[in-house]
């Protein structure tokens, strides 16, 4: 997989992020390891927030849930993902992953511009056949971001039939900041209807899903061997069964996966807005969630007559 951004070492740091057009957070990375030389090695991540603060740095991420039965009115309640109760009638179930809104607080990369991005997917699924095991799902779809905004596409299917094993998903999704754009060929194909429309996990529907899956893994593996493609968000986050506090309950709604510190993130102070679309916090002190964070959608699957 392709190193992070938030495993860089500072030194390293510097150099990619010059070759990507960040000069601004090369700069100030810069002048930290002048005014203290003995940092140089630490990784981005390890750097203090007042000495370096940017939403992009960490590897940690809250996940949370759309608490929809509470809803008020406009604004429904956001929960911790982790202290639910799950949908136990989801197991062996057939459901859809969609990705619903993403918004980008701070990208490395030029500030005002336009970030190309590889979403890659990844999560276990249950084959039709009860003798064969569960196997690994792999998808991916390009994405066009900027800072301080949300992306052109919503609610794209990534994945449709997925048959839920019974000791629940894991799921995971990669953020990857393309550096390389000489790449045409492959963001080309990235471009194509195969990737936009969701990989149909019904053999039936689709006999080519082990051939799409493969398309994935074989592109992801050809980007991130250039090495300033580099890992944004790291996202993964096991769904069960069990009532386990350190593990996200599985049942259909949407699942929000915010970029920050779970120990500064207080689910309690926000809510989602549905006139405006976009997570806020109960005391309107800002117009929206400062952090990098995607939602995601998990529903029934039915099938088409």
């Amino acid at each position: 997989m392709a190193q992070s951004f938030s495993d860089l070492k500072i030194t390293e740091a510097i150099t990619v992020l010059n070759e990507i057009g960040d000069s601004d957070s090369a700069n100030e990375l810069d002048k930290l390891i002048k005014e203290n030389p003995e940092k140089s090695e630490l990784t981005v991540e390890a750097t203090l927030d007042s000495e370096f603060e940017k939403a992009w740095k960490i590897k940690e991420h809250a996940y949370g849930y759309f608490d929809y039965e509470n809803i008020d009115g406009y604004k429904i309640p956001l929960i911790n993902a982790l202290t639910m109760e799950a949908d136990d009638t989801l197991k062996g179930a057939r459901v859809n992953i969609r990705i619903g809104n993403v918004y980008v607080e701070r990208y490395p990369g030029i500030f005002g511009g336009e970030h190309e991005v590889l979403f890659e997917f990844s999560a276990k699924h249950s084959p039709d056949s009860e003798d064969a095991e569960d196997e690994e799902i792999k998808y991916t779809q390009k994405y066009a971001l900027r800072n301080k905004g949300g992306s052109g596409k919503s609610g794209l299917s990534v994945l449709k039939g997925l048959r839920v094993p019974n000791n629940g998903i894991d799921f995971y999704l990669n953020t990857i900041y393309l550096a390389n754009k000489s790449e045409e060929k492959v963001v080309k194909f990235l471009n194509s209807g195969i990737f936009n429309s969701g990989l149909e996990l019904i053999s039936s529907v689709n006999p080519v899903i082990k051939q799409v899956a493969g398309y994935a893994t074989g592109i992801t593996e050809y980007l991130v061997e250039e090495k300033k493609n580099k890992v944004i968000q790291e996202i993964g986050i096991g769904f069960d069964f069990a009532g386990n506090p350190e593990v996200a309950s599985l049942k259909s709604g949407t699942y929000v996966a915010i970029q920050t510190r779970r120990h500064n993130f207080n689910w309690s102070d926000w809510y989602y807005d549905t006139d405006s679309s976009l997570i806020k916090p109960y005391d309107d002190s800002l117009e929206r969630l400062p952090f990098n964070h995607i939602t995601f959608v998990i529903s029934a699957y039915e099938e088409e007559n």
